[in-house]
């Protein structure tokens, strides 16, 4: 199907001239007083100016570094570069000295000129420009500089399907970043894409609220492009505002009547867990009709939990959104709405180790599994499931990689042609289809739902069986309520040959009284060893919020093997096998 090019720099130009004084964009803060917010007629001022600035600085076709936090500051420079014919790259603001260490590292990759942020930002680095020479030495250009230079003429560069919109680097756990190369075709095939996830929810009174931070493809696609493009109103918070009290969330989608708002999983578990019913006293969400679940595993546990919690406040399951998406395919591959239940697959436990999906009606056995389903792929898009090592396409009912084709799947890598072959270049072999991305992520299909069942380099394969680090995981997090939930990692090291399982968990507090943290680790031992039959060779306990996460919330279990190895973990408790 050819859908009609959606071009972002004429939509904008297109509301602030039909509609110039409705809301475009505004972020929230602790009070009424606190909240900022701009106009369509406004935005489209302000990022005039920055573009001009810009032109007047670099050539089109330079690139960016976007260095700001949730803030109306990033909505302008982000289209104040298209505007201008700029590639942004939206990045992590830096919190520590590694990740100015990554901003460098993405600005020499993608070749800077320019970095774009705040006067506060700039004045942080310089204060420490001996530690970051090349990054200091590119263009600063900040709001201060924008308001001192004399006004000049715009020239917006003529914008094509093919043209570059963005870039999106990785956020793994490796030290060397890819990116990620989003043209204004991706762009447009991933907006009519999320609008029909809306379908059931878009009309004139429709209002987003996202807190996912904006350099994150959650938080820019949604809060950044589709709000203008399907012209509502897009209300922001800042994540750590969620992070401290994730009742604002809810508080805010009753307050602004709120419509579609979503978050990874672990956001629904934070709310069932950490918001007491008394706080929620007045609380209205009949609003809320689309509430997407995405940006790592959807657990079915989950969003029963806080559908039976919230349902008294006017949450209504069938506002439930499981989705699957990835950097490499712009936002969106598959999802459903509209279910009055969490759509699952039960199959059975043994043969799924072999690589095998055998659906069975013997739910809640030891001996069986529940997948929870990610959606319908998104239409018009192929989506195969292959045999990672030989390439060719798996027998119904078998587990494989999760290869994709389609309008919004990126352009490749920057300045990396090997690997945008290896991962952007994939042929099915025999047939020679092709090409296909590469998801990294391992599934399979089922009468037309995608399930997702871990990354393909976390698969944990012990004594020729395959085993998925996050059902370990889960069973560990539910042996004892002072393990935190959604702090646990679970990998396998070589020793001696021989593939040996290790979990780490953190605990909730280092001391709690009452518990024995050894008898706690006897029973984890014992819990993966009942449920999944094979035996841990260490369980270490570590200190709160030392898991390595990813800007999206996603366990970097990769990195928790390295603190593994390199005895760099901040141990509670710990036990080992004997040598």
């Amino acid at each position: 199907m050819d859908y009609p090019f959606i071009n972002p720099v004429e939509i904008l130009q297109r509301r602030a001239q039909e509609t110039p004084d409705h809301l475009s964009h505004m972020l929230l803060g602790a009070s009424e007083a606190e909240n900022q917010s701009m106009t369509y007629r406004q935005m489209d001022a302000a990022v005039r100016e920055m573009a001009a600035y810009l032109q007047s600085v670099a050539e089109p076709g330079q690139r960016a570094l976007l260095v700001y936090p949730t803030s109306l500051e990033f909505i302008v420079a982000m289209y104040g570069c298209l505007y201008a014919g700029i590639i942004p790259i939206p990045t992590n603001p830096p919190g520590m000295n590694r990740s100015a260490q990554r901003l460098e590292a993405i600005a020499k990759d993608a070749r800077a000129r320019l970095v774009l942020t705040t006067p506060e930002y700039q004045h942080a680095f310089m204060s420490e420009a001996e530690q970051f020479p090349d990054f200091a030495a590119l263009v600063w250009v900040t709001r201060e500089a924008i308001q001192a230079a004399e006004a000049r003429s715009l020239q917006i560069p003529e914008i094509t399907p093919q043209s570059v919109a963005f870039m999106q680097y990785t956020s793994g756990s490796t030290n060397i970043p890819k990116g990620v190369i989003i043209s204004y075709r991706n762009l447009s095939y991933n907006a009519h894409a999320i609008r029909e996830t809306r379908k059931f929810e878009l009309n004139e009174e429709s209002t987003a609220l996202n807190w996912a931070p904006l350099f994150h493809d959650m938080g820019l696609l949604v809060s950044v492009f589709q709000t203008v493009i399907d012209r509502t109103p897009s209300l922001m918070m800042t994540p750590i505002m969620f992070m401290q009290n994730p009742v604002s969330w809810l508080r805010n989608i009753h307050k602004y009547r709120v419509t579609a708002s979503g978050a990874p999983n672990f956001a629904y578990e934070l709310c069932i867990n950490k918001i007491p019913v008394e706080k929620c006293e007045g609380l209205d969400l009949s609003s809320w009709k689309l509430a997407y679940n995405s940006a790592e595993p959807v657990r079915a546990e989950t969003q029963e939990a806080f559908a039976k919690k919230f349902a008294p406040f006017g949450f209504r399951h069938e506002s439930f959104a499981p989705c699957y998406g990835l950097a490499e395919a712009t936002l969106e591959v598959s999802a459903y709405t509209n279910e009055s239940k969490t759509i699952t697959l039960t199959i059975k436990r043994n043969d799924f180790e072999e690589g095998k999906v055998t659906p069975t009606e013997d739910t809640g056995k030891s001996d069986t599994l529940t997948m929870v389903s990610s959606g319908a792929p998104l239409a018009d898009l192929k989506v195969v499931i292959a045999d990672p090592k030989a390439r060719h396409a798996r027998a119904k009912n078998e587990v494989g990689e999760v290869w994709i084709a389609g309008g919004n799947i990126a352009e490749g890598y920057w300045n990396r042609p090997e690997d945008s072959k290896h991962t952007f270049g994939a042929h099915i072999v025999g047939s020679h289809e092709g090409p296909f991305l590469r998801t990294g992520d391992l599934g399979f299909l089922h009468n037309g739902h995608l399930y997702i069942t871990g990354r393909l380099k976390d698969l944990l394969i012990v004594r020729g069986r395959n085993y998925y680090p996050q059902d370990v995981e889960m069973t560990v997090e539910k042996t004892h309520p002072a393990l935190r939930a959604g702090g646990g990692a679970a990998f396998a090291i070589s020793e001696n040959d021989v593939e040996q399982l290790i979990v780490v968990h953190e605990t909730q507090r280092r001391e709690i009284e009452g518990v024995d943290w050894q008898d706690v680790i006897k029973t984890i031992r014992a819990n993966i060893a009942r449920e999944h039959g094979i035996r841990a060779h260490a369980v270490i306990l570590i200190r709160r919020a030392t898991v390595a996460k990813t800007s999206s919330g996603k366990i970097q279990r990769n990195e928790m093997k390295r603190r593994f190895l390199e005895n760099e973990l901040e141990i509670v408790a710990e036990w080992r096998a004997p040598s």
